[in-house]
């Protein structure tokens, strides 16, 4: 009766001592950390004299000491003063092993490690993913024999699966962790101001002021026309300003109706409006602490804009279909293709919103403008773009770059290194030639020798433009695909026609 209320404590304490180290090591995160802790762990609750962890490597299965101790948690320093031979055995078994007197163990009788340096009980137990084995946690004594019991080998059977679960966790963690941060200077690196390519006196007054901006919080307006790089430009001020390590969030408002863009925007409560079947966070409490860019913000309803203006003034929110404000600290940038102050004369845009965006302006000017990056910018795409550089273009022959500075770009840089893109895959070899230009770019300057002299480029565009979508009949699609740019940017086109009085029937 005694032995059955002794084996009983005995049992209540082992379950204990496991909740316990089951806290423990739940709640280290940090590889090395952790193995550190769990050898400790393992020596104190089973009075061994030294111990080892040893793992496989997921690729190459090569088995490895990744912790060792000795009795006072000194690291040993010759990992060959083990029984190599329990390790191999529970590694391919899967199960775990004790050994009281290791020297008359039949088991043992190839071990050279036993006899040369006295190890007299040996426990050890697998490291168990699922089914697969990842591991041992290896446990002996030189100085007695019978030190472990079945309850030893019970408890570290369990303690190890523990254990394995614990550093998958661990490792799993490190790994996100290391991730996130090799993705960070990436995203640091690919907007660092090397990738802003220019040397035109407009361009680099506006990268001046860029510069000017990056370590305030004040809102920020970009305007340019479409492809000029505004997104590029609001992603360096926030990359590298004080709050590069907050979230960059970005929403282009002509994307969605207007009650959806406002739902996106703020967010929705629980029943607000039929399909809300849950509470939603908006974009402006999921950039919260850091920037929320608004791309094309002219294109914001009015009931928007005045939703928008309280964020800007108060700082603070409301979900659709909620009484409650919410507080944020958001840095605003937003970006127009469009020019604001004349979308304000003409009712279109709210004059208070526009000065609380306006707090400092950038404008980026169009490519037509700033000819002389053409060949600046067609270099770094041929050694930056990973597509490019993997057909290893070395260069443009000079005709080829002399055709690419004289077209107009409606679609501005993104159409360039569209045009580019194109013209690497159409060379044979490791030099672009006027042969591998899209045939609007060739056919460009014997269009524009017709055109009568004394107009602005502007004007010149507008009316090759016109004319091309004239000869496909109206088709927006087919004129896009024959300019070389986007669908979105050709629309932007005609609607800033229209608006200018232009009939377009």
């Amino acid at each position: 009766m005694t032995n059955d209320r002794t084996s009983d404590a005995s049992d209540r304490d082992n379950i204990l001592t496991l909740y316990e180290i089951s806290q423990v090591i739940n709640s280290i995160l940090d590889p090395e950390e952790l193995l550190n802790r769990m050898m400790d762990l393992a020596l104190a609750a089973t009075r061994a004299e030294r111990g080892m962890i040893w793992l496989q490597d997921p690729e190459s299965g090569a088995l490895a000491v990744k912790v060792a101790r000795n009795i006072d948690q000194r690291t040993i320093g010759d990992p060959t003063e083990v029984s190599r031979t329990i390790v191999d055995q529970v590694l391919r078994s899967g199960q775990p092993l004790l050994t009281s007197d290791a020297k008359t163990d039949p088991r043992l009788a190839g071990s050279e490690s036993v006899m040369l340096y006295n190890i007299l009980s040996i426990l050890c137990a697998p490291l168990k993913k699922k089914d697969a084995t990842i591991g041992v946690i290896y446990l002996d004594s030189r100085t007695t024999t019978n030190v472990f019991t079945e309850q030893d080998k019970d408890f570290l059977a369990a303690f190890a699966n523990m254990a394995a679960i614990a550093i998958e966790n661990a490792t799993l963690q490190s790994r996100l962790k290391q991730e996130n941060i090799t993705l960070k200077q990436e995203i640091r690196s690919h907007y660092q101001f090397d990738n802003l390519v220019g040397q035109a006196p407009n361009f680099l007054a506006a990268m001046d002021l860029l510069h000017k901006v990056l370590d305030s919080t004040v809102p920020v307006l970009i305007q340019g026309e479409s492809g000029t790089g505004k997104e590029m430009v609001a992603r360096a001020i926030h990359y590298n300003g004080p709050r590069r390590d907050k979230r960059f969030v970005a929403q282009y408002c002509g994307a969605l109706p207007e009650t959806l863009l406002e739902s996106e925007l703020f967010g929705y409560r629980r029943g607000a409006f039929t399909g809300a079947v849950s509470d939603k966070k908006g974009l402006f409490e999921a950039a919260n602490g850091g920037t929320f860019f608004l791309d094309e913000i002219s294109d914001i309803a009015p009931s928007t804009q005045a939703k928008l203006l309280r964020v800007l003034q108060d700082g603070e929110l409301r979900r659709v279909g909620d009484n409650e404000s919410i507080r944020v600290d958001v840095r605003i940038i937003s970006a127009s293709n469009r020019d604001l102050q004349k979308e304000v004369r003409e009712g279109r845009f709210r004059e208070d919103l526009y000065y609380r965006l306006n707090v400092m302006s950038i404008t980026l000017p169009p490519l037509r403008d700033r000819r002389e990056d053409i060949p600046l910018l067609c270099h770094h795409f041929l050694t930056t773009n990973p597509a490019i550089k993997a057909k290893g273009i070395r260069e443009i022959e000079k005709r080829a770059l002399d055709l690419l500075q004289d077209f107009s770009w409606p679609g501005n840089i993104r159409e360039l290194e569209n045009v580019i893109s194109y013209m690497a895959v159409m060379a044979k070899g490791d030099i672009i030639r006027v042969a591998d230009l899209p045939e609007n770019i060739r056919k460009w300057k014997q269009t524009a020798t017709a055109i009568v002299p004394g107009k602005t480029m502007r004007q010149v565009e507008k009316e090759y433009l016109l004319a091309t979508l004239k000869e496909y009949n109206g088709d927006r699609k087919m004129t896009a695909r024959k300019l070389g740019i986007s669908l979105r940017t050709l629309q932007y086109k005609l609607k800033e026609y229209r608006e200018n009085g232009h009939d377009l029937d």
